[in-house]
């Protein structure tokens, strides 16, 4: 088993990086094959909404990192999706790679994968930020056929950084491993 974290932020050793490492901790344990990519850290050029990969099911844009990512989408079994809030929604370097996953929307190879998606962000309010979490697994479900599991939002980061929250980093352990069950 292969499972590939694609991790939104720009910093590799913030909140959402450490809670990613926390549920692939989790994952470690069954012996699966472990990549992640910190989008932040690509050249990733942006959709041009040519529609090529409507009959292609394939990218017109080959001369960035996103060639890679594919070819890691393609070889996992389960994914890891994350990304802190910006703005009030994902991150811009998260969003471009949702936008260049767009040629699998036609083919659905991706379809009956599972996949974990954690949110992490400043704002020590849990009733908040819902939406964008709707938002993302409605979406890789819906056109992807990729089924997310399970999700963590993670409020109040700054006040309780991640790597000092042992019950959630215990959380994020667990459904790692949930993830990884067959």
């Amino acid at each position: 088993m292969k499972v590939t974290a694609f991790v939104g932020s720009p910093r590799r050793n913030g909140n959402c990086a450490n809670l990613v490492s926390a549920i692939l901790e989790g994952v470690e344990g069954s012996g699966a094959e472990i990549k992640i990519h910190f989008l932040g850290a690509k050249n990733i050029k942006g959709c041009t909404g040519c529609y090529h990969c409507e009959k292609a099911n394939e990218c017109i844009i080959t001369d960035d990192d996103m060639q890679e990512i594919y070819a890691d989408m393609e070889s996992s079994d389960a994914y890891v999706f994350a990304s802190p809030v910006y703005f009030d929604h994902v991150t811009a370097q998260f969003k471009l790679f949702v936008d260049r996953i767009f040629p699998y929307y036609h083919a659905k190879p991706l379809k009956g994968r599972k996949a974990v998606f954690a949110l992490t962000y400043e704002e020590d309010n849990d009733e908040i930020y819902g939406e964008v979490v709707d938002w993302f697994t409605g979406m890789i479900d819906a056109c992807h056929g990729i089924k997310v599991v399970d999700s963590l939002k993670v409020h109040g980061v700054v006040k309780q950084p991640v790597k000092d929250n042992s019950a959630l980093l215990s959380r994020a352990e667990d459904i790692g491993r949930a993830l990884v069950q067959p």
